[in-house]
């Protein structure tokens, strides 16, 4: 271990599951953002919501959060992704542009959790600590994909068909030659071709709010700071510079822990990150919390959420109609 303080404590947010979740963002929602107030609409009720059991648990693997059937999936996203650029491509052709539509296969984009479990409550895995420490394991995640450009830029007047926007940003009506251009342009007219609705493709703001919300009400509820306490004091017993207030975020941002794989002192950080996880019961306290919240929101808008379920199977069936045939 090195003889200099590897961390101050730790005051953290939702950062680390909003990091690790954008892979399973759907398109109408902001990867990698926090709400910056409650949306219009999103259940509130005062106390802690009542929990009836909790189970001793470090695995993961098989934790399902109530929100989670009212999420699309990673491949979902990457379906509504594929027609949206099918149609788009439709749509260009038919005002005279040129807009290649991606082929081959869907991409993977990593986890099909869409509330993102696996990396919800930090690491849980002793044996992938103890070889990567926070370092993702090799192949765990897909690369990113990068845009290649097949000929000159789009000009001017695809732009404006594209997005149906003039140069200052105004919504245009027509098109150079006097054609009446979609509500949004072909981007819009392919959203709305999915959805219904030009400007709205993937999860409604109030399930995303209400799988944020969970989230970050269950690291305030009195059960959850006690047992980040107790995790506290034991990262501590394991080594006195181990001063974490709570193990909502790894180190791995911090310069010591940036290189390209895991060194001695990140591993044995992580091992008893995993540890203390484990002997004091975070995962098993917090993720009951964690859905305790998703259940009292969800029970107050039973309504809206059984026209999201609706609103899923519509858009995924648009989908699959706009990509039959291209594989």
């Amino acid at each position: 271990m090195p003889t200099r303080r590897i961390h101050r404590t730790r005051h953290l947010g939702a950062a680390v599951f909003l990091l690790a979740v954008t892979a399973g963002c759907a398109p109408g929602q902001a990867a990698g953002s926090t709400p910056t107030s409650t949306p219009p609409g999103t259940p509130t009720a005062p106390g802690p919501p009542t929990v009836t059991a909790v189970p001793n648990m470090l695995d993961v693997s098989d934790l399902v959060l109530p929100i989670e059937p009212y999420l699309f999936t990673d491949r979902q996203v990457g379906r509504l992704y594929r027609a949206k650029a099918v149609l788009t491509e439709s749509c260009m052709r038919r005002f005279g542009h040129s807009w290649p539509a991606p082929t081959g296969p869907i991409p993977e984009t990593g986890t099909l959790n869409p509330a993102n479990t696996a990396h919800r409550y930090g690491i849980t895995d002793a044996a992938e600590a103890a070889r990567h420490g926070y370092h993702p394991a090799p192949g765990s995640v897909p690369p990113q994909a990068k845009e290649k450009s097949t000929g000159p830029k789009p000009g001017r007047e695809a732009m404006l068909v594209l997005r149906g926007l003039k140069p200052d940003g105004t919504p245009a009506d027509t098109d150079s030659r006097g054609r009446r251009l979609p509500a949004g342009g072909c981007q819009g007219e392919a959203v709305k071709a999915l959805s219904g609705d030009p400007q709205k493709l993937g999860n409604p703001e109030l399930v995303g709010a209400i799988n944020i919300g969970s989230y970050r009400d269950s690291q305030r509820d009195p059960r959850v700071v006690a047992v980040f306490r107790a995790w506290s004091r034991c990262m501590k017993r394991h080594d006195d510079d181990y001063t974490y207030a709570d193990p909502t975020q790894p180190p791995g941002k911090d310069p010591e822990f940036s290189g390209p794989t895991a060194g001695r002192a990140e591993l044995a950080l992580a091992k008893a990150d995993v540890a203390c996880k484990q002997e004091t019961n975070v995962v098993g306290i917090w993720s009951s919390v964690d859905a305790a919240y998703q259940r009292r929101a969800m029970a107050e808008k039973q309504r809206e959420l059984a026209a999201v379920q609706q609103d899923i199977r519509t858009q995924l069936s648009n989908a699959d109609k706009a990509l039959a045939g291209r594989h």
